[in-house]
């Protein structure tokens, strides 16, 4: 009878044990799922945000080369730039020193 006893005691045991053992892996399987799909929806929302920076900066892109494309000289001198009649070319010394020549007014 004690035999028994202790048998039936096992048998509970390693069922509590095998139920308890399902109940944490179904718990860890949804959670790996959740974790899927969030991750999923935040690379979706990772390549909209790429799109429309990308599509923003194609844009300026485009706003530049238009208003590059229509600087002209007359432009430039209404916009009050000059003809440079002396040109000051600068030279990097070997040790590394920039250096320029200074004109006083």
């Amino acid at each position: 009878m004690t035999n028994t006893i202790a048998q039936m005691n096992k048998e509970k045991t390693m069922f509590w044990t095998l139920l308890g053992v399902l109940v944490i892996s179904i718990g860890f399987y949804i959670f790996c799922i959740n974790t899927t799909v969030r991750n999923i929806v935040m690379r979706e929302q990772l390549e909209n945000d790429s799109i429309k920076i990308a599509l923003e900066i194609s844009n300026k892109e485009f706003k530049y080369i238009s208003l590059k494309n229509s600087l002209t000289i007359e432009l430039a001198y209404a916009m009050g730039f000059k003809n440079v009649a002396e040109k000051t070319f600068i030279k990097a010394n070997s040790s590394g020193i920039v250096s320029y020549a200074q004109k006083e007014l």
